[in-house]
This record gives C-alpha cells, sequence and structure tokens, in this order.
C-alpha cells in the first residue's frame, strides 16, 4: 500500500542530485546509515528497491524455497541493477561465462538471508504505540465477540441435542412416509417440529443403516426401522408410530442423563480447585465422564457432532437476552474502531536480522548443502582475498563495497545507462550484461571518461546529463547521409542522431501537457490510469504484476515481474487502433480543440499555426495550413452507414492524404465518424496522432 515512497524518494533523490554513491547506498542499507531521525525516516523508503520485490507463494509446505526464490530476485536485481552482472547464473553452478562462483552466490545471498522485511514507521514513536494501542483493544473485543458467539453455538448445539427425539421423529417421517401420500419437504417438517433445518439434514445423513454401530443408544431405533411398515401409526401422531416415538424418547433420556452426569463432575471439579491451596491446585485431577456417555455426546454435540453450530450461523439463531448482549458487543467494536488513529505512515522496508552464512546449495537443490560460505564481495571485484562481512548482516559493507571507487562497474553501469536513455542505445548495448556474453563497448574510452568524470565530480548525475547533453555528439541532427549509411547502416558510431519514439509515459504526458489537463502534482499514492478523470503523469499511475494496465502493455511497458534493461519497441495494428477509438484519446482530441477554439474571436488559420506551435514546436507550412482549413470548413461527409471507405483528412508532412475507415491508413486509421466528433475535435484527433508528436526526430 505505500510502494509509493519508494518511488517518491527516487523522484526526490534524482530531483535533489543526491550524489549516486549516496543513492545506492541508501537503497541498500538506509536503515543502518547515521544521521538525524528526519533523514533516517526518509531512507527507509529507499529500502523499497528490495523489499517491494515480488513475494513468492509459500503455501503447500514450499515456504523455503519460496524464501530462497525472493533471495534469487533481491540478488539478481541488485547484480543486473548496479554492477551488469548476471550473477543468479550461479545459484546452481559456478556461472559458465564470467569470473563468478557459486560461492559468490551464496556469499552474498548469506547478506539478504541475515534481513528481514519490515515495515518501518515514519512517525514518533509515541504515535505508533497510540496506534497499537488501539488495535488491540480492537481486537481483544472482536475475540470477545467471537468467544461468546462460541459459547452461543456451544449451548445452542446442547439445546438442540437435548430435544434429540424431534430429530428422530422428523427423520422418520421424512424417510417413512404413508402409503400413497406426497414425500414431505424437510424445511417444512423442519418448522413443524421446531428444529433447525441444516441440524435435521445432517441427522437424515446419519441415520443409515451403515451407522448404526456407531451410537448403540439407538439399537432400538433401527430394528424398528428396518420392520417400518408391519408398525401401526396411532391417530394424530403425525404418521410416527408409537414404538418410534418411545424409541426417540428414550434415546433424548440418555443424552439428557450424560449432560447430567458431564454437570455433576464439572460441580465437582469446579469445588475441589476452588477449595485447594494455590499450590496444589495443579494436582487437583478433572474426573473424566464414562466412556459410552462420552462418546454419545461426543456424536451428538461435539464441535463436529450432529447438533454442532457453525459459528458464522449462531447470531441469527439468537433471541431475548443473548441477542441484547451481542449487540452490545458489536457496539463497543465500532466504537473504539470509531476512535481509533488511522494507520501511521510507514515504508515497506529492510531490518537487521539473525546474521547467519549460508551453505552452498549443490546445484541448487536446498536439501543438498555443501561448504557454509562467509558472508562477503565478489572475489572478482575485491583486490586480493575478499573481506568477510561480519557487521551485522554485511548490507552495510555491501553497499560500501558496491560504490568503492575502485570497483570497476558501478559508474561504468550507470553512466551507459544515462547514455542509453539519451540515445537510445548504451556504449554497451546490454546494459545489465557487462559479462563476457553482453556486448562490447562501442566506444570504451568514453565509457571509461564518463564514469571517471562521475567520481570525480562527487557522483553527481546532473553533471553526466549536461557532459552528455552539451556534447556536439548529442545535437547532431538525425538527419540522414547514403554515404555514412552505407559505412555505418546501424549508426554504431553515431555520425547522426537516433530518431527514437516516445516511451508510453512521456506520449502520454505530453498528451495530457497539450491540451492542458496535465497534473503536475508531485508524490503521493498511485491512481487508475484508466479513469476519465487521472490526469497525473503516468509515473504516477498505478502498476500492477498480476493485472498491468492495458494502455502501458499495448506500448513496450516491461514486465514488472523482472529486471528490465531496456524496452522492445514495436509498431502493431493495436496501437493505431488505440489512438484511434480509445476513450483516452478522444478525450484529449475533445480537451484539445477545446482548448483552441476558446477565443471565439481568432480565425481557423490562427487556431491551426497555435495548434502547430503547441504540439510541434513550430509553424504549419503552407500546405499544411492549406489542408487545415480546407478540412474545416469545407468537409466531406459521411453517415455511420455509409459505404463510403474514406474520410478526407488534413494531410500532414509525409503523411497520406486519405485514411482509409476500415482501418489502414498513413495517421493512425480512419477518424471518427462526424457524428461522433466535431471537425474541431477530429483534426484535433489528426494532430495528437502525428508521428511527429510521438517520435523524437
Amino acid at each position: 500500500p505505500n510502494g509509493y515512497r519508494y518511488r517518491d524518494w527516487v523522484v526526490q533523490a534524482f530531483n535533489n542530485d543526491l550524489p549516486y554513491n549516496e543513492f545506492v547506498m541508501q537503497q541498500i542499507a538506509g536503515d543502518l546509515l547515521d544521521g538525524p531521525e528526519a533523514e533516517r525516516n526518509d531512507r527507509q523508503a529507499a529500502l523499497g528497491y528490495f523489499s517491494l520485490g515480488p513475494v513468492y507463494y509459500a503455501d503447500a509446505g514450499c515456504a523455503f524455497k519460496a524464501s530462497l526464490d525472493e533471495l534469487d530476485d533481491r540478488l539478481d536485481t541488485l547484480a543486473r541493477g548496479f554492477l551488469g552482472l548476471t550473477i543468479a547464473c550461479a545459484r546452481c553452478h559456478d556461472h559458465k561465462f564470467d569470473p563468478i562462483s557459486q560461492r559468490d552466490y551464496y556469499a552474498l545471498a548469506g547478506v539478504f538471508r541475515s534481513s528481514n522485511y519490515r515495515e518501518a514507521p515514519l512517525v514518533a514513536a509515541a504515535v505508533v504505540e497510540q496506534y497499537d494501542q488501539a488495535q488491540r483493544q480492537i481486537k481483544d473485543q472482536e475475540q470477545a465477540i467471537r468467544k461468546f458467539l462460541e459459547n452461543e453455538a456451544s449451548r445452542t448445539a446442547d439445546d438442540a441435542a437435548r430435544h434429540a427425539s424431534r430429530y428422530l421423529t422428523a427423520v422418520w417421517r421424512l424417510i417413512h412416509p404413508p402409503a400413497g401420500a406426497e414425500p414431505l419437504k424437510r424445511e417444512e417438517v423442519a418448522k413443524q417440529e421446531d428444529i433447525l433445518d441444516f441440524v435435521l439434514e445432517r441427522w437424515l445423513k446419519f441415520l443409515i443403516p451403515e451407522n448404526r454401530e456407531k451410537l448403540p443408544q439407538l439399537t432400538a431405533w433401527f430394528e424398528l426401522a428396518q420392520r417400518a411398515q408391519t408398525l401401526s401409526v396411532a391417530p394424530g401422531s403425525r404418521d410416527v408410530p408409537g414404538a418410534v416415538v418411545e424409541s426417540a424418547l428414550v434415546f433424548e433420556t440418555a443424552i439428557q442423563s450424560a449432560f447430567a452426569e458431564r454437570e455433576e463432575l464439572e460441580r465437582r471439579y469446579s469445588a475441589a480447585f476452588s477449595a485447594a491451596p494455590e499450590a496444589e491446585k495443579s494436582k487437583v485431577v478433572k474426573p473424566t465422564i464414562e466412556k459410552s456417555a462420552a462418546e454419545l455426546l461426543t456424536v451428538v454435540s461435539g464441535s463436529k457432532g450432529l447438533c454442532a453450530i457453525p459459528v458464522d450461523k449462531v447470531e441469527g439463531l439468537l433471541n431475548g437476552l443473548a441477542k441484547g448482549q451481542l449487540i452490545a458487543l458489536k457496539e463497543q467494536l465500532q466504537a473504539r474502531q470509531k476512535e481509533a488513529p488511522p494507520k501511521y505512515a510507514f515504508a515497506h522496508a529492510l531490518s537487521e536480522g539473525q546474521s547467519a552464512d549460508m551453505k552452498i546449495h549443490l546445484r541448487g537443490n536446498p536439501n543438498r548443502t555443501g561448504e557454509e560460505v562467509p558472508r562477503r564481495f565478489l572475489t572478482i571485484l575485491e583486490n586480493g582475498k575478499p573481506t568477510s562481512f561480519t557487521n551485522g548482516s554485511g548490507r552495510l559493507e555491501l553497499a560500501r563495497a558496491l560504490v568503492n571507487p575502485e570497483n570497476p562497474l558501478t559508474a561504468r553501469v550507470i553512466v551507459n545507462r544515462l547514455w542509453q536513455q539519451h540515445f537510445g542505445r548504451g556504449i554497451v548495448a546490454t546494459p545489465s550484461n557487462f559479462g563476457a556474453q553482453g556486448e562490447r563497448p562501442t566506444h570504451p574510452e568514453l565509457l571509461d571518461y564518463l564514469a571517471s568524470c562521475l567520481i570525480r565530480q562527487g557522483w553527481s548525475l546532473k553533471t553526466i546529463h549536461r557532459e552528455i547533453l552539451l556534447s556536439a555528439t548529442y545535437r547532431q541532427a538525425s538527419t540522414d547521409n547514403p554515404a555514412n549509411a552505407a559505412r555505418d547502416s546501424d549508426n554504431k558510431w553515431l555520425w547522426r542522431m537516433n530518431r527514437r519514439r516516445l516511451d508510453v509515459e512521456a506520449w502520454r504526458d505530453g498528451l495530457l501537457s497539450v491540451v492542458g489537463n496535465l497534473d503536475t502534482t508531485v508524490g503521493g499514492p498511485s491512481g487508475n490510469l484508466t479513469a476519465a478523470e487521472f490526469h497525473r503523469r503516468t509515473l504516477y499511475g498505478a502498476v500492477s504484476r498480476h493485472n498491468l494496465d492495458g494502455m502501458l502493455r499495448l506500448f513496450d511497458f516491461p514486465d514488472p515481474n523482472i529486471t528490465s534493461e531496456r524496452r522492445t519497441v514495436t509498431m502493431v495494428p493495436l496501437q493505431q487502433l488505440f489512438v484511434l477509438n480509445s476513450d483516452f484519446m478522444i478525450r484529449q482530441a475533445k480537451a484539445l480543440a477545446m482548448r483552441l477554439t476558446s477565443d471565439a474571436k481568432s480565425d481557423n488559420s490562427t487556431r491551426i499555426q497555435s495548434a502547430y506551435r503547441l504540439l510541434f514546436g513550430r509553424d504549419a507550412t503552407d500546405q499544411e495550413l492549406q489542408l487545415g482549413i480546407e478540412f474545416l470548413t469545407e468537409p466531406k461527409s459521411t453517415g455511420a452507414d455509409s459505404d463510403s471507405s474514406a474520410i478526407q483528412a488534413p494531410r500532414l508532412a509525409g503523411e497520406e492524404t486519405i485514411i482509409d475507415k476500415h482501418g489502414a491508413g498513413g495517421l493512425a486509421g480512419p477518424i471518427p465518424a462526424k457524428s461522433a466528433l466535431s471537425l474541431w475535435e477530429q483534426y484535433a484527433q489528426v494532430l495528437l496522432s502525428a508521428n511527429e508528436f510521438t517520435f523524437i526526430d
């Protein structure tokens, strides 16, 4: 529920240009760093890097394996994210390609095995205690209600058992109706006999010949059932033979005698216990009821007996004083719930657990273990023999090892990711794999330069951004050059800027911004991206691992279940259909049209120029201006039932003039029929659908 706090912490860290070495350390060991209480609380949210990872199902006896899978996820996230290494490959065997052994894997796994998940309060201890005390009172009251209902269930079950003869005669009426008569309905018989229908159903299933040995007290009843056809029925007896009624009463008397015996023994025990000295009370022996009587009560009124009353059905059976007592208990619960303070702010975090090293799992099998491995950093990244972690779990020592300037990977990995975000491709094209199976850097000296610059400039990411963005390489145009393309078709050597499509977040935010709907509020809980009223940046939309938002999924948002080093870019018809038909796009088109036409004094020419400046940062060309004016003033009408194959739409530079109504089109498929959207709304949707708005050129 508070996962958004980690997202807000990351945003604030980047905005404040938190040095990257501190950025890394706080996410691994923020709870172990020194500092004022306010800073410690802020750092608790940083631990969401690990504590917000997937929690694997631990049912069906696989809790231990599930915990190992969670460890594996944390190690994989740590290694790929900060070191660009696929360390998880060493869970079952030494890494086949990189110098990472199983010992290294379990040395690091021990660090997280020695750490616990924690919901860390972000408020004063007094606030936490006040909340906890209120919750204890609520829990105590709920327990009191539960105990009351359990007692009433037991009392009601005993009461039903004391009237067992009614159930026996009711069963007889159901299974031995008079000759030629219609079978009786169980519900009607229960009502006539003033008994519980669901208890009668149990008796009906129990009183079959196969069960006659379970209760010797019912022997007479079963014998009568065998010769039911020979028994005579007295007038006014509800078609139940007198012998059957008599045997039922005998059975009921046996039950009542068993109850009486149990109550007398309980009375004697209570008296003896009260009279005994305090030191002798434990020696008072509780008497036991006679075996046959005990078995009778177990079958009839025990917790799983024939007359047992489920706790969830008790309330509907209460009346009089008992019902009033339950109402009073529930009113007290409601009062305590109303008076209780709301849940205090907390962060999903980590804390120190029981420090312990792990043993190697041979072939990854936790049931076959080898030698125990001290907690430590990766051997290949240490100078000489690696030093064991001895400070608690070792998370703080691990964090320091990661950002040690002598570590050759951490700085290179992050500057490569920054480069990738700006150019679409990293200097190392496999940003989460700097190992032997990863691609070689295209410009290794540049990578080293940026990494050393990062460390030299106090790990400031904004410094690296500035270094990249002010370079001549970044400021190139994306114009094609046939001669260069012939030598380097993939632009590996960066002879031009790469043309890139906006990620879905930036594209959606851009749409909301130009139409005037973007809510720029920073931070806070996540919202539903599909809700019409949700106008916040896409960053603040809720992301579910189980049911990813359809718009995000359609536009290449990565799988939130795993670490993703980069996004695949697809261009599929469904994306075009979304731009054409989705409620989201139509809402934005209407909003843009309203924004452009809000000044009644302006003409179409002025409005079109405003639209181009707003969306594309340039003036419309004469041709684009003329096409727009023609569309807005001389539309070709088409009805919803028309067989016309196309709607004339304004053609943007490089786009088709005709958009096929049935799906083939140069912009994004057919624009909606004019009966659905006004001309300006159609025109606005065409502009919002243009490649020029979607691509960084």
